[in-house]
């Protein structure tokens, strides 16, 4: 029989992602990027905050830059592999994107941190899929198909409201922490004709429920929030350096940067 793993196990792995939250990049790194004069420019300073290798200074062309964010994906789940010492909790952490791959494995995670994180996930996949839904006039029926189970708002509370007003939906979810995010993203939506704020505001919701994973001392969930820190990192990489390459507004690029874990 395998001994249960103590956090006092996670000491050393804990130690070296305490070392690599070091070379995580601020929010605002990526804002000063977006206004850069052109993409050279705004790998130099996404590099020079990161510490990176010249790498994505080579990079000239998007292909070239997807082959530099591939690489470093594969660098750092190859690390995280090594240092979690419970597999299954690497598992989740390869899907943390997928939810509804993950909603059906749910009750294999004992530890209250990655249940509420799988949990706030799922919900704001489904009040994205409500808002897409009922912002492009689609059934019912619809929604039904696409919810994932699992997560806080129950079911109910969409389908019997499906055909409200979707400003008076933010009263629903005034108890919740995602008010918010609802009226941010809704006028958004309704100003712009795009889904940017929300997602934005999604991803900062997340950020918010990671940082609480630097009060543990010992555990995986230190690894668990580096590992996503360092994956939205990438991601916002990828926004800027390619939004530069395609001569997006800055303020557009903007608008979309989240939060990040520094």
């Amino acid at each position: 029989m395998t001994a249960k793993l103590s956090p006092l196990d996670y000491a050393f792995a804990v130690g070296r992602i305490k070392a690599l939250e070091n070379y995580l990049i601020p929010a605002r790194i990526f804002r000063e990027a977006a206004e850069a004069p052109d993409f050279k420019r705004a790998a130099e300073l996404i590099s020079e905050a990161g510490k990176t290798t010249d790498r994505l200074r080579e990079a000239r062309t998007p292909a070239e830059l997807e082959a530099f964010l591939e690489a470093e994906r594969s660098v750092l789940d190859d690390t995280l592999g090594e240092l979690f010492l419970d597999k299954k909790l690497y598992d989740f952490y390869r899907l943390a994107d997928e939810v509804a791959r993950v909603a059906g494995s749910l009750s294999l995670l004992a530890e209250p941190f990655f249940l509420d994180f799988f949990r706030l996930k799922i919900d704001l996949a489904n009040l994205k899929i409500y808002l897409r839904c009922r912002y492009a006039g689609r059934p019912v029926s619809q929604f039904e198909e696409k919810f994932v189970s699992g997560g806080q708002l129950e079911k109910k509370m969409f389908l019997d409201n499906y055909s409200s007003n979707l400003e008076d939906f933010a009263q629903l979810l005034k108890a919740t922490s995602y008010e918010r995010l609802w009226r941010e993203g809704l006028n958004f939506l309704q100003a712009q004709d795009s889904f940017i704020a929300f997602e934005r505001e999604a991803e900062n919701l997340v950020m918010d429920y990671l940082q609480s994973a630097k009060k543990v001392t010992f555990g995986p969930e230190p690894l668990f929030a580096y590992g996503l820190a360092r994956r939205q990192e990438l991601k916002l990489t990828r926004l800027v350096i390619l939004g530069q390459m395609l001569n997006i507004p800055a303020f557009l690029l903007k608008e979309r940067i989240s939060q990040t874990y520094v």
